[in-house]
């Protein structure tokens, strides 16, 4: 069966293994609002299936986790759990992101929009695809100078992804091939579901290995007597000047061609059962039912629950019966599920504007996700079409990436996290990457990013053991007052996740710069910290808003639902 576009809300009238209302939703649900239907009748006709959902126990206001209505001490608290703070179930990688996608360029504060000069980028950790598809995205109108983005990942199943969706992107935009029919997806969604959805209909693995599969067996029919730890590159052209070049050694070459076959002895029905071990595991209720208890309103925990079921990035009452297709760039030959149960798409995104997006059914998170996800998609799919860029894509460690780099000439250099001391640390990493980044002769608005996740962390650990301590005054003006104060009622645990919220950040940030010695660290290696970010928000998960103000506690409570840790910090550096 094909897939109607999710761009047409369709009537919410559906159920497995019966037929399908294809007329479009326009009438909300009035209770919940996360499906739409046609009409009144399919409401009705719908009742007994939406029920489930609609009137769910998880979806009263006053609904609580499972260990406190049966008064036992959740999971996390005993056995050898509790000797692990950090408690990750699941796969172990990490396919999406983790902080708000970022415009590194930012032009409007920075060059200007009128600026003329050729633009390379240098993206030297760079997770997913996020931070090259807004600040592509954001690009103005008519650039017409080249830009160069190289991006680079330790992490292999990073980089193939990375890879086949741009090549997917390069690819379906080329095609001279007239189709007989208009795609029952477009190119938007296609992506969408290749980064995303767990499944996702045939004609998107049609794309995938009618566009990019030969591409990449080329690569492979012609490496086969190559020793298998060379590097290899192969560059594609495509119009306008666009460009991807891709190094890899001889044995991954040989593994990328597999992210792009669905395993034959593999089912859609088996792969949803393989991520169902992860994201439903039986053990981990108790830990789904924390991150729940702290979601925005009850019906956003519907959703979310929703997506931990299935996997696939659609709106709530959206069918999913032409979602058939296992996505091999998750599965590839293993079977297994390679991210861990928290793992979400709202994390690589900036939770208040994904809210703020129009959507017919207004509880429904995802279906506002996917919206949000798609419009910036579109603006990234026409600057690309109509700009002239290279890309470069590595998969090497970032201490080796300076052989492979040119020295002053990047406009931005982003290393995300790997500043933090648990990584490569900010005196390395500004001495590895720092020399590659244009001089204040070049250009006085060159900006090499770094971001800090564990800083914050780190010095309230350095301190007085009072700075742990809880601000229950400021907390509790957002948040009921426990009933007790043990540490398993499901009220003080919420608190206590909430406590990065409720941190005089700047005063631990300042206190890590010291005991890091950022000054030294300067005068060393010749760049300093701008006075003031011109790029991005040093504090972009913080609160912006006081007690009392209009919108305060919604975002309080999207934050604190939200993935991000609210103590990421960016801090901005030039050469001198």
């Amino acid at each position: 069966m094909s897939a109607p576009s999710v761009l047409r809300p369709s009537c919410s009238n559906w159920m497995p293994g019966t037929s399908v209302c294809d007329r479009q939703g326009i009438k909300a649900c009035g209770n919940c609002k996360l499906v739409v239907y046609c009409g009144i009748d399919c409401q009705k006709a719908h009742w007994p299936e939406h029920k489930k959902a609609c009137r769910s126990s998880m979806a009263k206001e006053h609904w609580r986790p499972a260990w406190d209505r049966e008064d036992r001490i959740p999971h996390w608290a005993s056995g050898e759990a509790s000797m692990n703070w950090h408690n990750v179930f699941g796969g172990s990688k990490y396919l999406w992101g983790n902080t708000p996608a970022v415009d590194v360029l930012n032009l409007e504060r920075n060059e200007g929009i009128g600026y003329k000069q050729d633009i390379a980028l240098l993206f030297a950790a760079s997770g997913d695809l996020r931070h090259i598809v807004k600040t592509i995205a954001s690009l103005p109108h008519g650039m017409m100078q080249q830009f160069d983005v190289t991006i680079n990942d330790l992490e292999f199943d990073v980089v193939a992804r990375n890879a086949i969706l741009l090549l997917l992107a390069l690819t379906t935009q080329d095609s001279t091939t007239a189709e007989a029919s208009t795609p029952p997806l477009s190119n938007a969604e296609a992506l969408i579901h290749v980064w995303y959805s767990a499944s996702f209909p045939s004609h998107v693995l049609s794309q995938l290995q009618d566009r990019v599969k030969p591409l990449i067996t080329e690569v492979c029919g012609k490496i086969t007597h190559k020793s298998s730890n060379t590097t290899l590159s192969k560059t594609w052209n495509f119009s306008n000047g666009r460009t991807l070049r891709l190094v890899l050694k001889h044995k991954d070459w040989l593994r990328l061609a597999g992210f792009l076959d669905v395993p034959e002895d593999l089912s859609v029905e088996d792969a949803v059962v393989i991520r169902r071990t992860v994201t439903l595991a039986p053990e981990r209720l108790d830990y789904r039912d924390r991150w729940y208890f702290k979601d925005a309103s009850p019906f956003m925990r519907i959703a979310k629950q929703k997506f931990q079921e299935d996997g696939i990035l659609i709106p709530f009452g959206h069918h999913r019966t032409a979602f058939d297709t296992p996505n091999p760039t998750f599965f590839q030959g293993r079977k297994t599920w390679p991210l861990d149960d928290k793992a979400d798409p709202s994390s690589g995104w900036p939770v208040l504007d994904v809210q703020k997006t129009s959507s017919p059914a207004p509880q429904d998170w995802y279906g506002k996700l996917f919206n949000y996800i798609h419009n910036m998609i579109e603006k990234f799919l026409d600057r690309l079409q109509s700009t002239s860029i290279c890309f470069v894509l590595y998969n090497v460690d970032a201490r080796e990436l300076p052989q492979h780099l040119e020295h002053d000439r990047y406009a931005r250099v982003e290393v995300a996290n790997i500043c933090d001391r648990g990584y490569i640390g900010i005196r390395d990493t500004l001495s590895l990457l720092s020399p590659f980044l244009q001089s204040p002769q070049q250009n006085v608005h060159a900006t090499f990013i770094t971001l800090f996740i564990n800083a914050v962390k780190e010095a309230v650990k350095w301190g007085d053991p009072r700075d742990e301590t809880l601000n229950m005054q400021f907390l509790t003006k957002y948040l009921p007052f426990p009933q007790t104060l043990s540490t398993n009622d499901a009220d003080m645990m919420r608190i206590w996740d909430a406590r990065n919220l409720a941190l005089d950040v700047d005063q631990f940030f300042s206190r890590y710069m010291m005991v890091c010695d950022f000054e030294q660290i300067s005068a060393d290696l010749g760049v300093e910290m701008k006075k003031s970010n011109t790029i991005v928000e040093k504090w972009p998960t913080q609160l912006k808003l006081t007690v009392g103000q209009k919108g305060a506690e919604n975002e309080f409570r999207l934050n604190l639902g939200s993935g991000f840790t609210n103590v990421e910090r960016y801090v901005e550096w030039r050469r001198v």
